[in-house]
């Protein structure tokens, strides 16, 4: 099936209310396993971006992603805040600033947005190694 960004986003987030069979309550996955961007973007939610903001959306579409591929959907805050847990999983010095500024410092970044009932980061020596 190939449907417009739009409509992409309708349709997996209808599919979302479908599986979790209560449409008037916002879905909890038992658990996400997240990355993290080199700029501290999770999912497609960038910094800076308008979707940083988005609260009655579970899926959205972006269509100006500042990295490839431009048009993407993505879940937003309210679905991802109601999972049970979620996992960071990450490795490599390269990952070690932004887990700092998330962590350590609490800068205000996407991925220090996510804010389930438990989250969990798990990280290498090298990810860590400016905590």
């Amino acid at each position: 099936m190939n449907l417009p960004l739009e409509e992409c986003a309708k349709d997996y987030e209808k599919r979302i209310r479908e599986h979790f069979k209560e449409p008037e309550k916002t879905p909890s996955f038992d658990l996400l396993l997240l990355g993290m961007g080199p700029d501290g973007h999770t999912c497609s939610l960038f910094p800076g971006h308008k979707l940083l903001a988005e609260t009655s959306s579970l899926v959205a579409p972006i269509s100006d992603s500042p990295k490839p591929p431009p048009e993407r959907v993505t879940m937003t805050y309210p679905l991802i805040n109601e999972a049970k847990c979620c996992v960071f999983a990450m490795a490599g010095a390269g990952k070690a600033e932004m887990v700092r500024r998330i962590i350590k410092d609490k800068e205000d970044l996407p991925a220090g947005r996510v804010k389930p009932a438990d989250c969990v980061w798990i990280i290498d020596e090298a990810a860590a190694s400016q905590l």
